[in-house]
């Protein structure tokens, strides 16, 4: 594997984690009235932009990075919900969800 593909997959998979802490934290700020989830919440949002900032001057395509994240971060938040705040996950929301992300890695190659 080369060493700039780790380095993309990496940046990526940091970007879908800051994404998906920042979920964690979102219902705990209480409307941003909780300080310490707040600022849990708001580092994290600035760990995943800074992140993707990182990903797009490494080369990574806007037309499929956003796509991309647009439907993971939904599908983070189904995952936090569910397995921290004991949320019931529709399947067919997570199917479509899924089925979507695979449809832009598939519009990429056209």
């Amino acid at each position: 594997m080369s060493m700039k593909l780790l380095y993309v997959s990496g940046l990526f998979l940091g970007s879908v984690c800051a994404q998906a802490g920042a979920l964690f934290f979102l219902p705990m700020s209480k409307g941003a009235t909780a300080l310490l989830p707040t600022l849990g919440l708001m580092t994290c949002f600035c760990i995943f932009s800074i992140l993707l900032s990182r990903l797009i001057a490494a080369g990574v395509s806007l037309s499929i990075l956003v796509p991309l994240m647009s439907a993971l971060g939904p599908l983070s938040g189904i995952a936090i919900g569910t397995l921290a705040y004991g949320e019931a996950a529709s399947l067919g929301t997570v199917g479509m969800l899924l089925a979507a992300c695979g449809l832009v890695v598939l519009a990429n190659f056209i």
